[in-house]
C-alpha cells in the first residue's frame, strides 16, 4: 500500500470523526477524499475501476445534501457500480457464479418489498441500482476473497443507507453507513492491486 491508500484511510478516519462529534461545516468535505484517494492510486493501472471510485466521490459529494440531490447521488454510484463490474471481470477474468448472482437478485427484490420507497421516481430508479449493484458484487467475488468481503459489505453499507432514507433512521446510522462504505472501497482497491 502506497501514501495514497494511508491517506485515504487517514481521510475516510478523519470523517467518522467528524460523524461521531457531529462537527458541521466545511470539513464535511472530508467525506469525498477516501474515493478520490483511491482512484488516484488505482488510476494507473486499474483505470476503469479508478473511474469508478471517481464516480464514487462525486456521489459522496452530492450525498453531502441528501435531502436535495439522492437521486443525483444514486445515479453516480449506479455509473461507478457498472464500471466497477467490468473493471473486475477484466482483472479477474472470471465469470460471476449464477447461484451466487440470483441469491443476491433475490435478496434485493425481498429487500425493496419490505423497504417499498414512495416516491414516483424512486420505485423505479431503486430496483434498477439494486440490481446493478448485486452484479457488481458478484463481479467482485470472481477477485477472490477480498472481492467478496468488499463486495458485500458495500451491500451492507447500501442496505444500512436505504433503511434510513426510506423506513427510518436509527442510531448510528451514519457512522454504520460510512465506516462500512470506507471498508468496502479499500477492500475492493485491495482485492484489484493484490
Amino acid at each position: 500500500m502506497g501514501p495514497l491508500w494511508w491517506a485515504a484511510l487517514a481521510a475516510g478516519l478523519a470523517y467518522v470523526g467528524v460523524l461521531v462529534t457531529d462537527t458541521p461545516g466545511p470539513v464535511r468535505l472530508l467525506k469525498v477524499l477516501p474515493a478520490l484517494l483511491l482512484a488516484l492510486a488505482l488510476g494507473p493501472t486499474h483505470p476503469v475501476a479508478a473511474a469508478g471510485m471517481m464516480l464514487s466521490g462525486v456521489g459522496d459529494a452530492f450525498l453531502l445534501d441528501k435531502d436535495r440531490f439522492f437521486l443525483h447521488g444514486l445515479v453516480a454510484f449506479l455509473l461507478g457500480h457498472v464500471l466497477f463490474v467490468g473493471a473486475f471481470l477484466l482483472a479477474s477474468g472470471g465469470t460471476p457464479s449464477w447461484p451466487a448472482l440470483g441469491g443476491l437478485f433475490v435478496f434485493a427484490a425481498v429487500f425493496l418489498a419490505v423497504l417499498r420507497p414512495k416516491k414516483r421516481l424512486l420505485k423505479i430508479a431503486a430496483p434498477v441500482y439494486a440490481l446493478v449493484l448485486c452484479a457488481m458484487v458478484a463481479a467482485a467475488s470472481t477477485l477472490g476473497p477480498l472481492g467478496v468481503a468488499g463486495g458485500l459489505t458495500f451491500l451492507v453499507s447500501d442496505a444500512l443507507l436505504a433503511i434510513r432514507q426510506f423506513r427510518r433512521d436509527f442510531r448510528g446510522a451514519s457512522t454504520a453507513v460510512i465506516v462500512t462504505y470506507y471498508a468496502s472501497l479499500l477492500t475492493l482497491a485491495a482485492a484489484l492491486t493484490r
